[in-house]
């Protein structure tokens, strides 16, 4: 269950229900393993944790069985459900066809404000580089592309990009394979920031191709996992 220290100082936004925030914040820990499969979490323990009412809860749990993350368990709870492996990849794949056109029309429009930005995120990801922060390396890798697909012309694409990395949170899951795996993403995402940089956008273009089809192909591998990455021994290979 969530640990009550972690919630103290919670406070909603403005601008989201109870019920989104309660569904942001065990969304994210279900994506990145800190709530395993088969976890149970019960109505009244997450209600006090975030310092509100049943109600928004359930309707959490709703919004989360309805995205595969939960599946309810009859009169005031939910266990966290396995990952639908196969339904990841599709929607990977999805983006990965997507995502290289929409960074390249993305980049043009970056201005010296977001490549500091850009720099930033760099920065913080090559800290904790290890399969050990896997959550977090998972949540800066995200930053760091939305940065970039913020700016695309098409705001149309960016929506169903971003709606594409929503359902396929889980596969964040990849960053638990170990610190050589990351490596290489971390590899890429500096050469992309040069060539934004250098404004070789042809270049860009190419190079994001090959790294969506590297994290496409990362969950791919899920598939072929013995066990659920949450088991695994931190950095162990296939």
């Amino acid at each position: 269950m969530l640990k009550q220290a972690e919630r103290q100082g919670f406070k909603t936004p403005g601008f989201k229900t109870k019920a989104h925030v309660v569904f942001d914040d065990l969304r994210q820990r279900i994506a990145s393993g800190a709530l395993v499969p088969g976890e149970r979490l019960l109505l009244r323990s997450v209600a006090e944790d975030f310092g509100c009412s049943e109600i928004p809860v359930r309707e959490a749990f709703r919004s989360l069985a309805a995205g595969g993350f939960v599946e309810l368990v009859p009169h005031g709870g939910a266990h966290v459900s396995a990952p639908n492996v196969k339904e990841i990849a599709e929607l990977t794949q999805i983006r990965a066809l997507m995502e290289p056109e929409a960074t390249y029309l993305a980049a043009q429009e970056l201005d010296d404000a977001a490549l500091a930005d850009l720099d930033k995120i760099l920065t913080e990801m090559s800290a904790i580089a290890s399969a050990e922060h896997a959550q977090e390396y998972g949540a800066l890798n995200r930053r760091f592309h939305d940065r970039i697909l913020s700016a695309c012309p098409n705001q149309k694409l960016y929506s169903m990009i971003n709606d594409l990395w929503d359902r396929a949170e889980r596969g964040r899951l990849v960053y638990l394979r170990g610190t050589s795996f990351i490596a290489e993403s971390l590899a890429q995402h500096t050469e992309m920031v040069r060539l934004i940089r250098a404004r070789d956008f042809d270049e860009l273009r190419e190079l994001s191709d090959r790294h969506s089809q590297f994290g496409l192909q990362a969950v791919r591998d899920l598939a072929g996992w013995e066990e659920l990455p949450e088991t695994r021994k931190v950095g162990s290979r296939r």
